[in-house]
Parts: C-alpha cells; structure tokens; sequence
C-alpha cells in the first residue's frame, strides 16, 4: 500500500486539533483515582485503588468502542487491526504514594502554565492516555491496516511489575513493544541488576571506645543521604575532629551532639537513583569510612565495620573494591551502590544494588561477590540477579521511533543506555519511548509532578505515527 506520510502526519495533527482537550479531561479523570497499591483482595490483586483504575481506563476504551481484554485483574488491553498486532505500547496506571507539600490537590488534575499537575500526570497515567488516544486516532483516520497494534496496560510497575510478570508467561506479546515510561528519545539498553542481601553476626561487644549501632539507607536503590550512628567511651571534641576532618575529605556533613551518655555522629549526604550513583554523594559509605578510621577498641563489631570500608569504601562506585568492576561499549559500565545497612553491637546487616552491563551476563557475578564478602566474614543470604536487557539499534521498529521523534520534536534521535528497568526488560523487541523530554524533570515520584500538555499532545501524535508506521 502507498502511504503518504505527509497526509498522515497532517491527519494526524487535525485529529488532535479537535480531541485534545477530551483526551486531557479524560488524564484528569485517570488522576483523581488513587492507585497506590494496596492489600490483596479477591479480585483487586493489587489494592482496590490499582483496580478501580483498570476499570476506569476499561470503561473508557469501551465508550470509544473497543472490546477489551482483562488479563487476571491485573493488566488490560486493547487491538486494533489484524491479529496478531505486530506493534504495542505498554504502560501502567498505578502510581506512587502522593507524600506531603503539595501546591495543588495530587488527585485532583490541576491545569497551570501549560502544566497538567497531579499524581501520575507523567508516570505514568499521562502517557497512558496518549496511548488510548493515539489508538482512538488510527482508528479513525488511517486506511485499512494491514498489521494490529495493541495496548497494554498494567497495574503494579511501581511495586515490582508482578503484573506484566504473570501477563508475559501467559500471553504472547507483540514483536515490537514501547513503554512511555521514561524518557525520549529511545532507550534501547536497560542493564541488568544484581542485589545481594547479606549479614554477619558475633557475641555482643563490650570494650571502649565501641561502635553501639550504625543505621544507614532505607531503600536499596537510592543513594543514602542520612547516615547516623551511637558510639560510646570516646570524648566529644575527639569525634568532632574526626567530623570535620572527614566532612572535608568526603564532602559529607557529618555533626556530633551528645546523647545520654553516648555520642550520635549524623551524616548528610546528597540522594540520588542507585542507577546513577556518580551524581549522589552516599553518606553510608561516608560515615563507615570515619568510623573505621577512629580507634575504637579491638572488636569482632569493630572488623566487621573495617571489612565494609575495604568493601565498599567510599565513592567506589563502580564496584572496584569487590572485583566486579566491568564495562562494555554496549551497556556501558557497571554501577554500585551500597543502599541499606543496621549494625548492633552483635551483628550486621546489609546490602547493595549494582545494574550491570551486558558482558556481566557471561559470569557468575554473584560467586565473585559472595567469595569477596566470604573473604572478610560476611554471608549472602539471599540475592535477585536480572541479566542486561538489549534491542538492537538497526532494527526496523527503533529506526522508526528515531525517526519520529526527530520528525515531532526537531532534535537528534539517538538510542540510550539505562541504569533502571522499565516494563519492557527482558521481553524481546522491547524498548523505551518518552514521555519525558530530554532535560526537563517533571517532578516524577516527587511532589508537584506534572506534564507539559504540549507534551502530552505531542507524545500521542507520535504514538499514533509509530502505529501508522508500522501497521499500514
């Protein structure tokens, strides 16, 4: 079939002229759904909020008039053309908590400047609707298609994408796939991860000066930015030279302040996605290093404090001090970071999160960590292991999102290297498109988030170019 794809560009465009503001009305009603996950019922897997959301996207796909598939009460789609699709979008309707600080209502869509703001405006319940939309468009304006497209839309990718999980073992999934649900132009490499659990333990401690108990990071895949620890038989004008000595040397804050007849040591460093530890500054990794330094009496708790420096000494972020250091020309290097750790005065826990690149899945990396941590008296308990996830950049499908996306935008389309996973890790043909632009933080996970309603449009008048693209 000749397309001209001058026409369809321009059809396209009239399309939107006319339902935009249907389609942002519609993103307001997804928006006022709080699809925070919640407890398990009999068929809400996720929490009513996630399947009060599926519902609503199901009713909307039905007044637009398309059947729709529901997938165990966690993922529902939508086809048009020919079975079976040969192109998808997949995205997801639950969100994060709202958290406290608002300047408007996070579920209740607030328009502002050429912002749409509100809980899930672009993670991810924006980009959802550009895909609905994007579908309702093709539908009506494109010639009879000779391929299908499908949209897939799931319910728990916030809290460790059980959903797609269950949906991909039982349902073939298109050979081209795209999340919007990170940023343009493509991302084509998601590396792989490996985050190891371990502990050590040792009859309770008693000499001074001694360590009492450390806590550090809450989340394994966020650089800490508190640390704090309880020392005991040290003077406080001797700790706070230590502060100031290592403040310097780290660029961590660390203080001193007196508690009971114990000393608090906090430090304060600067947080950041475990995917990209260069630009965080951890203040785990930070106080273990003075305390290590300092001289406490000897003491199993003491070593075991000692072994963590050499392990994961500070701003080693790349896994040198383990031995996993690694990179290729493909994915990039590996990363690391050392996210949570509680140490008492008769054990330790902790662990780490590394992304790793494509060469990592040609090695068993979790015996080189667990012999390195063996070395020093530390157990693995348990640990998850994903391998690095790649669709080539020559391939038809991510050839035609680059294209687009410099056709739309005006900028260079080029493919990029992801720390994080995205729906689409480990299905094949999968990749990620949009909806962030380059350069603009949209508050995601954070409070006031928001997207541009120029974005939003722009998103689902390219969504429907890949549809024509690849369908007609």
């Amino acid at each position: 079939m000749n397309v001209n794809r001058d026409e369809i560009k321009q059809k396209i465009k009239d399309w939107f002229d006319l339902h935009s503001d249907e389609m942002i009305a519609d993103l307001g009603r997804l928006i006022a759904v709080n699809s925070v996950r919640g407890q398990s019922e009999e068929g809400a897997p996720f929490g009513t909020g996630s399947r009060a959301v599926l519902s609503l996207a199901e009713s909307m796909l039905k007044e637009h008039g398309f059947d729709v598939f529901v997938f165990e009460d966690m993922v529902i789609t939508a086809d048009l053309g020919p079975a079976p699709p040969v192109m998808g979008i997949l995205a997801h309707l639950d969100i994060v908590a709202a958290g406290d600080g608002w300047d408007s209502d996070p579920f209740e869509m607030t328009v502002k400047d050429g912002k749409i703001y509100g809980r899930g405006a672009t993670d991810n319940k924006g980009p959802s609707i550009a895909a609905m939309y994007a579908l309702y468009c093709a539908r009506d304006i494109l010639p009879e298609m000779k391929n299908g497209v499908r949209v897939i839309l799931g319910s728990a990718e916030e809290t460790g994408l059980t959903d797609v999980a269950q949906y991909v073992k039982k349902i073939t999934t298109p050979p081209n796939l795209f999340t919007p649900d990170a940023t343009y132009p493509v991302t084509n490499v998601e590396k792989g991860r490996l985050a190891p659990v371990f502990s050590a333990s040792w009859d309770k401690d008693t000499a001074l000066p001694r360590i009492v108990s450390m806590t550090g990071g809450k989340t394994l895949n966020i650089v800490p930015d508190h640390a704090e620890a309880v020392i005991a038989g040290m003077e406080q004008s001797k700790a706070e030279d230590y502060c100031r000595e290592f403040s310097a040397k780290t660029g961590v804050k660390m203080s001193v302040s007196q508690e009971d007849d114990m000393l608090k040591i906090t430090a304060k460093g600067i947080a950041t996605h475990a995917a990209m530890p260069e630009k965080g500054n951890n203040a785990q990794t930070a106080l273990v290093e003075m305390l290590a330094a300092m001289p406490f009496a000897e003491s199993k708790g003491f070593e075991c404090i000692r072994a963590l420096n050499r392990l994961f000494p500070h701003g080693d972020f790349l896994g040198k001090a383990l031995g996993i250091e690694m990179s290729d020309e493909k994915s990039g290097k590996l990363t690391l970071n050392f996210g949570v750790m509680r140490f008492t005065e008769y054990e330790f826990a902790g662990n780490f999160d590394s992304r790793t690149p494509a060469c990592a899945d040609d090695m068993d990396l979790a015996d080189i960590v667990h012999k390195a941590l063996e070395n020093e008296g530390i157990t693995i308990t348990s640990h998850t292991i994903s391998q690095c996830h790649h669709t080539p950049e020559d391939s038809v499908f991510v050839q035609s999102l680059l294209r687009i996306f410099e056709e739309y935008t005006g900028e260079k389309g080029e493919c990029l290297i992801m720390g994080g996973q995205t729906y689409v890790h480990g299905i094949k043909g999968g990749v990620a498109f949009g909806c962030g632009m380059p350069g603009v933080n949209n508050n995601v996970h954070g409070v006031n988030e928001f997207i541009e309603v120029s974005n939003l449009i722009d998103s689902a008048k390219m969504f429907t170019q890949v549809i024509a693209d690849m369908c007609l």
